[in-house]
């Protein structure tokens, strides 16, 4: 069900104007995401803090003892504090082909993480949940039919999807010297993935129709990373960060059941449409490398890309047409950002640390031989705590996402990012007399 829905829908996406028109009548607002999420197992997710989203950076190489990060698992051993964090984004979508506009919004929930130092400084240990992957779209698509000369019959059919890939990850992170730290994250990596098409006629004589379909299933997956540090190249204060990950493919076991709702006895009741299918979900590997560079305690500048091999991407449950979209998948960013309140000012506006930065993403989709691209533009804005090294990270970005070209579609985004960063001030550090 799932296939037919995807291909229905892209032929209707590029060669008419209709369904489009049809979703957004009115211009209302719904709660959904990307148009692309609605192909393969979900959009990508990047999972960064609003810090890294300010910088336009994945974060391998911000190197930053005092609060954590998903991005490097060698980072968890150079922590002092026990640290915790989560938040939340919100985003806006605004959608457009070459005949109409439509407009989203979604506010979802981001990563958590924990992070334990075993050994401050030396050993340190992280437990956390996010997303690898996730689809979330909606479609409200009309059309009629001929039954006889004189009887008309239309219908309408709401088409939505949600959920995605995500992880449950423990890692360790070991800093070997003041050079060099290295670490390793294990993760149960699941799938759960509901796509549902609701039909609606005319005519009440015609009973609603309600079709659902549930991806599930799970597979252990792998991830190293590395962070090298360089002091004092050009002056006594300088640093230089290389960070690197690995995030190696794996293959999830997972199986599909599609029900339909009917009334039965003026209740509805789900039937099994036919047999579970059992198929497997092949994620690609993921490698991330980047450079950040600290002229002073104040400064520092980053740059880091990410390549994806999601030409590698297999499911049994898309299609051969599907699966021929996929594209390898390249991103690059750079960021500065300054920290006013090291100077120990009392001014307002140094109480604050601010960054900024752009990047590029190539996408993992290629529809009608165009690349579903997006350039971001963002800006950051971190509180900090005047007693601990607790804070509070705010992200605003800009995105273009994909073209009208060939009546795709293309969305311009405003996304709001906000974490909350807890360490020493939950989690305090016992005093020995």
């Amino acid at each position: 069900m799932k296939t037919i829905k995807k291909l229905t829908l892209l032929i209707a996406l590029l060669f008419t104007a209709t369904n489009l028109a049809a979703q957004i009548e009115g211009a209302s607002e719904k709660r959904s995401g990307s148009f692309y999420s609605l192909f393969g197992v979900g959009f990508p997710t990047d999972n960064n803090n609003p810090r890294e989203y300010g910088l336009g950076i994945s974060g391998v190489s911000l190197d930053n003892m005092d609060s954590n990060s998903l991005q490097n698992p060698a980072m968890w051993g150079k922590n002092v504090f026990t640290t915790a964090s989560s938040g939340f984004n919100l985003s806006k979508y605004t959608a457009s082909n070459s005949t109409s506009t439509n407009v989203n919004a979604l506010l979802e929930a981001g990563y958590f993480q924990f992070t334990f130092p075993i050994l401050r400084e030396k050993l340190g240990m992280s437990a956390s949940m996010y997303s690898v992957t996730r689809s979330n779209y909606r479609f409200v698509t009309s059309d009629s039919t001929s039954l006889s000369a004189d009887n008309v019959l239309g219908f309408a059919s709401d088409i939505r999807g949600a959920g995605g890939i995500s992880k449950l990850e423990i890692g360790f992170g070991w800093n070997i010297n003041k050079y060099l730290s290295v670490g390793y994250a294990p993760s149960l990596a699941f799938v759960s993935e509901t796509n549902s098409q609701d039909v609606f006629f005319s005519n009440t004589s015609y009973l609603v129709s309600n079709l659902d379909s549930k991806i599930t299933g799970t597979a252990l997956s792998h991830r190293f990373g590395a962070l090298f540090t360089f002091q004092k190249l050009f002056t006594d204060k300088d640093r230089l960060s290389f960070g690197a990950t690995a995030n190696l493919p794996f293959t999830i076991d997972a199986e599909e059941k599609v029900t339909v709702s009917k009334q039965i006895g003026g209740q509805n009741e789900e039937v099994l449409l036919r047999e579970t299918d059992n198929g497997k979900i092949s994620l690609p590997v993921e490698l991330n490398a980047g450079l950040t560079y600290y002229p002073s305690s104040l400064v520092n500048f980053s740059m880091e890309g990410l390549y994806e091999q999601w030409g590698d991407f297999e499911s049994t449950f898309s299609s051969n047409e599907e699966m021929s979209m996929m594209s390898d998948r390249i991103k690059a960013g750079f960021g500065g950002e300054y920290h006013p309140y090291r100077t120990n000012s009392s001014k307002f506006l140094s109480n604050f640390r601010y960054s900024g930065g752009v990047s590029y993403d190539s996408g993992h989709l290629t529809i009608e031989n165009q690349d579903i691209n997006t350039l971001w533009f963002s800006a950051g804005l971190g509180i900090i705590s005047p007693r601990s090294n607790s804070s509070v990270d705010l992200s605003i970005r800009y995105g273009l996402r994909g073209t009208t070209n060939n009546n795709l579609i293309r969305e311009k985004i405003w996304a709001f990012n906000l974490s909350v960063n807890l360490s020493e001030l939950m989690f305090f550090r016992q005093k020995l007399n």
